[in-house]
């Protein structure tokens, strides 16, 4: 599992430094199904989109969301490049 678990965070963490490109804060997120699927990935959006939720946890959770057509999304895991904040956390 480990393995696996480094993958998906060097994974989050790519998305983070695409963001920085981008002049975003460098915070990356992905999410992976049960199966080890990636369902959504992305890194903060909210300069670009001129959007102060989109941060990358939001982002991946609706992504994910509309790809499995379901707010619930269960037996996942997120990995995240920083401990979510108050608004992200509460979304999870």
């Amino acid at each position: 599992m480990f393995e696996q678990d480094e993958f998906w965070m060097r994974k989050a963490i790519e998305s983070a430094a695409a963001a920085m490109n981008l002049n975003e804060v460098p915070i990356g997120a992905c999410l992976i199904d049960k199966q080890g699927k990636l369902l959504a990935i992305a890194g903060n959006r909210t300069i670009t989109t001129s959007d102060p939720t989109a941060h990358a946890e939001i982002l991946v959770l609706r992504e994910a969301a509309a790809l499995i057509g379901n707010y619930r999304l269960t037996e996942t895991v997120l990995y995240t490049t920083i401990e979510p904040c108050t608004m992200c956390a509460g979304a999870l």
